[in-house]
C-alpha cells in the first residue's frame, strides 16, 4: 500500500485556500482517481468533482512535444492520473468563482507501507482513509 495526501485548492471572489483534506491508503494513482471520482464523503465533507462527467463526455487533451507539436491525445482519466488531479492541471478552469471553485489533487507521500504502519499511524491520531479495499 502507498500513502497519499489528498489536497485541495479553493478559489473564490474573496479568498483562496489550499491544504490537505486527509491522507489516503491506496494501491495506485488509479485507485485514488477512482475513489475521488465517486464523490466520497469524509466525515462531514463531500469531495465533489466533475471527473465522472468529463470522463462520460469523452473529453480528450492534446499531448505536445518540446517543440509544441501535437504528438497524440490522452483521455481525461489518463490526464488526471498522470497529473495527480485537477489541482495540478494548468488548463483546469477557474471561472465563475461566485460560489467558489475547488480542485482536488493527490501527492504520493510514501510507497510500500505495511498494514501495521498504517494502523500505527491511525492509532497516533493521523486520519487515513483506506481506498479501494
Amino acid at each position: 500500500m502507498n500513502l497519499y495526501a489528498l489536497k485541495f485548492r479553493h478559489h473564490s471572489q474573496k479568498d483562496y485556500k489550499e491544504g490537505i483534506v486527509t491522507y489516503l491508503a491506496a494501491d495506485s494513482d488509479g485507485s485514488v482517481y477512482e475513489w475521488i471520482k465517486s464523490d466520497p464523503k469524509i466525515r462531514d465533507q463531500y469531495i465533489t468533482t466533475s471527473y465522472a462527467d468529463n470522463e462520460y463526455d469523452g473529453k480528450t487533451f492534446n499531448i505536445y512535444d518540446d517543440k509544441y507539436d501535437v504528438v497524440g491525445t490522452e483521455t481525461f482519466k489518463d490526464r488526471m492520473i498522470r497529473l495527480r488531479g485537477e489541482m495540478f492541471d494548468e488548463e483546469a478552469e477557474v471561472c465563475d468563482t461566485y460560489y467558489g471553485v475547488t480542485h482536488y489533487g493527490w501527492e504520493l507521500v510514501k510507497e510500500n507501507i505495511s498494514r501495521e504502519n498504517f494502523v500505527y499511524m491511525q492509532n497516533m491520531g493521523i486520519d487515513i482513509v483506506e481506498v479501494g479495499n
